[in-house]
């Protein structure tokens, strides 16, 4: 798998939230959840995927720190919801393939 985003294949966070983002795609509605994600005002355009994931992924990043400081700010909903747009916008962008979801699921853990 060739990656276009630097750091996608290797983010490794644990299973759990993995797991519970990979369930949570079913419901995923892109329109609803990706503005408020990324903090865009309503009624402005989304972001194609390519640059919608980059920011997702910048977002993940803070939130993974909040986590593993025990920052109280941190919500494990708000980090799988993330997570969860994370592997949308990498599936729309082929990115990953969504066959490969159950592998990361298991190959992604992290000790914290």
């Amino acid at each position: 798998m060739q990656t276009l985003i630097p750091g996608l294949e290797t983010l490794i966070r644990p299973r759990l939230l993995v797991v519970a983002a990979r369930h949570g795609l079913a419901d995923y509605h892109r329109a609803t959840l990706l503005p408020r994600l990324l903090g865009l005002p309503i009624g402005r355009k989304l972001p194609a995927p390519a640059d919608a994931l980059k920011l997702l992924l910048a977002r993940e990043r803070i939130l993974e720190q909040a986590r593993r400081h025990h920052d109280a700010s941190w919500r494990a909903a708000d980090h799988v919801a993330v997570i969860m747009a994370i592997l949308h916008e990498a599936s729309e962008i082929n990115q990953i393939d969504t066959a490969d979801l159950p592998e990361l699921a298991v190959l992604r853990r992290s000790p914290h």
